[in-house]
C-alpha cells in the first residue's frame, strides 16, 4: 500500500485534472457533434415557420475538413531502428491505435494514448479530449501529469427538487488512470485501488496534437470557430432552400374579383393533379385566376458555393474536396498550387506528430527495460509516412533512373527506394542486401583501376 505522502500527491492531482476535464470536455465534444454531423441548428427566429425547426439539415462538410488530411497522413514506421520499435510496435499493435488517435486529434485538437504493461508487451489505449486531460510541461514538450477516464457512469437531473421529473442526462467518471512521473494510479469506482511503480521517469500517457503553439499547448482543431460557423449558416440556407423548394413545386395561385359575401368553398383549395371549378354567377361574369410569380431557387445554389469557398479558404480544401464540379487544372504547376496548401498542412501535422510518435516509442522501450534514461542509438530513430499522394510508378521510376545517372551513389540507397513507394523496411532491408552482397568480378577490377 502507498504511503499517506504519495496518496495525498495522487488524491491532489486527481482532484485538479478532473476539474479541468470536466470543463473542457464540452468544448470538445462539440466538434465531434460537427464532426459527425449531429449539431443542433440555430434558430434566428426571423422567417422560420415553427413547423421547420425540427428539420436537421445534413451538412458533412467538417467531416471532410478532417478526413480529407486525415486519409493522407498514412505513418509507415521508424528508420534507424536499432532497438526493435517497429516490432514492437507490431506486437502491440500500435500503428492502428495510432491511426484513430490521430483522426482525433484533428477533429479536438488533441487526443492521448495511454501505455499499460502487460506480460512481455505495452498495451496501448487510446482516449478522446472529452476522456483525458492532462498537464504538458513546456521544457521536454511531455505531460508532467494525466488523466485518462475507462469507464463512466450516467446520472440524471431532476428538473426540480420538488418536482417528481426528470431532466438532463450526464456522465461521471468512474474507472479511471492517473499519471504522474514515477507512478500510476488505478481507480475502480472513484476510489484508489493500487499505486504502481513507473520506472522511466516520464508519464506513461502521451498527447498528440495538430498545430500545437504557445497559447495553443494542447494544439487547434481542423474544426474551428469558422468552420462551426460557416457550417451552422449553410445548414440554415438548406432549411431556406427546402422551405422554397416546396413553394417552388406548388406555384401560388389567386382568384380576382369574387362575388362579394362569397364563402370558402372545398374546389377552390387547390392541390397538384386537381383543377377548379368555378362557375358563373348570376350577371354571367366569373372571377380572373392568376398565378404569383414562381420564385428561382438558383440564388441558393450561388450562396452555398459562395460559403464553400469561404469553407474551402479556412481549411486549405478545394471545391472539388466539397462535391463541386470544377474546370480541369491547365498545367501540372496549376494542379500543383491546388493542392500547396493542403500539402504544406499535412507535411506540418507529419512532423509534428512524427516527434510525438518517437516519444510514444521511446516510452514503450524505456518501460520494457525499465530505465529512466534514453540511449542515445534510441534517439537516433527517424518516423516515417507514406507519400501523401498516390505514387506513379512510370514516372518515378524515370526520375529516379535520372537521378542515378546524375548522382550514381544515389544508387541502392533507401532514399532511391522511398522514391519509388516502398516502406521503409523494405527500402532498409533491400539497402541491407545490397551492403552485404559480395562483389563481382568486374566490380572488383573497377575498383582496382
Amino acid at each position: 500500500m502507498p504511503d499517506e505522502i504519495l496518496i495525498q500527491e495522487v488524491e491532489s492531482i486527481k482532484s485538479k485534472l478532473m476539474l479541468k476535464l470536466q470543463t473542457l470536455a464540452w468544448s470538445a465534444g462539440e466538434k465531434y457533434l460537427y464532426y459527425n454531423a449531429k449539431q443542433p441548428m440555430t434558430d434566428l427566429g426571423i422567417s422560420l415557420p415553427k413547423n421547420f425547426r425540427a428539420m436537421k439539415p445534413g451538412v458533412g462538410w467538417a467531416s471532410r475538413a478532417v478526413n480529407t488530411i486525415g486519409d493522407r497522413l498514412n505513418f509507415d514506421g521508424f528508420a534507424n531502428d536499432e532497438y526493435g520499435v517497429n516490432d514492437l510496435f507490431d506486437k502491440s499493435g500500435a500503428n492502428a491505435i495510432l491511426n484513430k488517435a490521430k483522426t482525433d486529434a484533428l477533429i479536438a485538437g488533441c487526443s492521448f494514448i495511454a501505455l499499460l504493461p502487460r506480460d512481455g508487451y505495452i498495451e496501448l489505449l487510446p482516449f478522446t479530449a472529452t476522456e483525458a486531460t492532462g498537464e504538458i510541461d513546456e521544457r521536454t514538450g511531455l505531460l508532467s501529469t494525466g488523466l485518462a477516464v475507462v469507464a463512466w457512469d450516467s446520472y440524471v437531473e431532476p428538473v426540480r427538487q420538488d418536482m417528481q421529473g426528470w431532466g438532463k442526462v450526464g456522465l461521471i467518471p468512474r474507472d479511471f488512470f492517473v499519471f504522474g512521473r514515477t507512478w500510476t494510479a488505478r481507480y475502480k469506482s472513484n476510489n484508489l485501488v493500487e499505486v504502481v511503480v513507473n520506472p522511466t521517469g516520464r508519464p506513461l500517457l502521451h498527447v498528440l496534437t495538430h498545430r500545437q503553439s504557445a497559447d495553443r499547448p494542447f494544439g487547434k482543431s481542423r474544426i474551428t470557430n469558422t468552420v462551426r460557423r460557416i457550417v451552422d449558416e449553410v445548414g440554415r440556407l438548406k432549411v431556406r432552400y427546402e422551405i422554397a423548394a416546396e413553394f417552388y413545386s406548388t406555384p401560388q395561385r389567386y382568384i380576382n374579383g369574387l362575388a362579394e359575401g362569397t364563402e370558402g368553398n372545398a374546389k377552390l383549395e387547390t392541390a397538384l393533379g386537381k383543377i377548379w371549378a368555378i362557375t358563373k354567377d348570376e350577371d354571367g361574369e366569373h372571377p380572373d385566376i392568376g398565378q404569383l410569380p414562381q420564385m428561382t431557387i438558383n440564388q441558393f445554389s450561388e450562396q452555398k458555393k459562395d460559403l464553400a469557398r469561404d469553407f474551402c479558404a479556412e481549411t486549405a480544401l478545394t471545391l472539388r474536396n466539397l462535391g463541386y464540379e470544377t474546370a480541369n487544372p491547365t498545367s501540372a504547376e496549376s494542379l500543383s498550387a491546388m493542392s500547396d496548401d493542403l500539402l504544406l498542412e499535412a507535411q506540418e501535422s507529419q512532423e509534428e506528430l512524427g516527434r510525438e510518435f518517437k516519444e510514444i516509442a521511446i516510452s514503450m522501450r524505456m518501460l520494457l527495460n525499465s530505465n529512466d534514461s534514453v540511449p542515445a542509438t534510441l534517439e537516433n530513430i527517424k518516423p516515417v509516412w507514406k507519400p501523401l499522394f498516390q505514387i506513379d510508378f512510370g514516372s518515378a521510376g524515370d526520375a529516379a533512373y535520372k537521378l542515378i545517372q546524375a548522382m550514381p551513389e544515389l544508387a541502392g540507397t533507401t532514399t532511391l527506394y522511398r522514391m519509388l513507394g516502398m516502406s521503409i523496411r523494405e527500402a532498409e532491408e533491400l539497402t541491407r542486401r545490397k551492403n552485404t552482397r559480395p562483389k563481382s568480378f568486374m566490380q572488383i577490377e573497377e575498383g582496382e583501376r
